[in-house]
């Protein structure tokens, strides 16, 4: 039988047609965390102060007054000459520009791919954005506190063990001593009225190792979702978060700090989680002059070397401070524990 002449486009034959998808994937991209726990009034989570988005500055002073803790005086005690003097602390926030751009090389670029890139640059830099402002406040948060917890009462970092695994019982603590132990006070949000009656919440967030080991070895935490889940979806145990638990909305993100080298061999993987009440944070932002109007965020999209290639700019006049007074955290609790490292 004679051979069969046949034409086959072999991996690397010039004919062969290689397709892509017309779609990139971007990596996975949350909206910003903390959108709702953030507004311009106190009884928010991360306080925005928009006062340079309309006046010139670059540095906020806050305030704080403490509360009065004197006894007064009964009766027709004298009350002139023992008044109680107010007990005022301040600190200071700065705030800066922080951008970034994408740029197309060129409309041969474009032609050559089927993804639309100028969109791509986009929508890219717009999730970029998201997440630096999230990472920000985290950093805030975590910088040097000075209400710390251990699991176990550990008196440190280094005697944390592998066992010491957060549980609701910590998650507990930490929401006891915020109302009762911390000086001052740290204050929670305001929720909602039910029957004239306040509800309040603090926000207890943690990382994505530590609550796996809740999910996994807290037989407490097993059992009271195992048990909301029969009362169905609507139960008020759950409000978005991993659970609402004695006051506590908990909920987890990786920009929590994680640490390696804890415990008495340096071999104990940790974590700190954070109880946060109102006013843990304040962000600033400041303002740009567009059209006429004020904006907090600049976006620019410029065309380049006779129109060839395309860019995106995209900036932001902000700044974040952890809510320190007195050289104390106002409105931050951390919890230091160990976590199971998943890589």
């Amino acid at each position: 039988m004679a051979n069969l002449i046949q034409f086959t486009a072999g991996v690397n034959n010039a004919h062969r047609v290689q397709r892509w998808a017309k779609q990139l994937w971007h990596t996975h991209q949350r909206d910003q965390f903390f959108t709702g726990y953030t507004g311009q009034g106190s009884n928010n989570i991360i306080q925005l102060m928009s006062d340079f988005a309309k006046k010139a500055g670059y540095q906020m002073t806050e305030g704080l007054i403490m509360p009065f803790e004197g006894d007064g005086v009964v009766n027709d005690e004298l009350l002139e000459e023992n008044e109680e003097a107010p007990d005022f602390h301040s600190m200071t926030w700065t705030i800066s520009q922080l951008r970034n751009a994408g740029r197309l090389a060129g409309e041969e670029t474009q032609q050559q791919v089927e993804y639309n890139l100028p969109v791509e640059i986009r929508d890219g830099l717009g999730d970029w954005m998201k997440e630096k402002r999230d990472e920000h406040i985290f950093d805030a948060i975590a910088t040097s506190p000075t209400k710390i917890y251990y699991v176990a009462n550990a008196a440190s970092t280094a005697a944390v063990t592998a066992a010491n695994l957060l549980t609701l019982a910590d998650i507990s603590k930490a929401q006891t001593y915020a109302m009762s132990s911390a000086s001052p006070k740290i204050p929670p949000l305001k929720i909602s009225k039910i029957n004239q009656k306040t509800v309040y919440r603090y926000l207890f967030v943690m990382h994505t190792h530590v609550a796996y080991d809740l999910k996994i070895n807290d037989a407490t935490y097993q059992q009271v979702t195992r048990e909301a889940e029969r009362r169905g979806g609507g139960n008020p145990l759950f409000s978005g978060a991993l659970i609402d638990w004695d006051g506590t909305l908990v909920q987890e993100h990786d920009n929590c700090s994680i640490f390696t080298g804890w415990g008495a061999s340096a071999d104990v993987y940790g974590a700190e989680s954070y109880l946060l009440g109102r006013q843990a944070v304040i962000v600033g932002v400041g303002g740009y002059r567009i059209k006429g109007m004020n904006a907090y965020l600049n976006w620019v999209e410029k065309k380049f070397d006779y129109e060839n290639q395309f860019g995106v700019a995209i900036g932001i006049i902000k700044g974040e401070a952890k809510s320190v007074y007195d050289s104390k955290d106002f409105s931050v609790v951390a919890y230091r524990s160990a976590r199971t490292n998943i890589s």
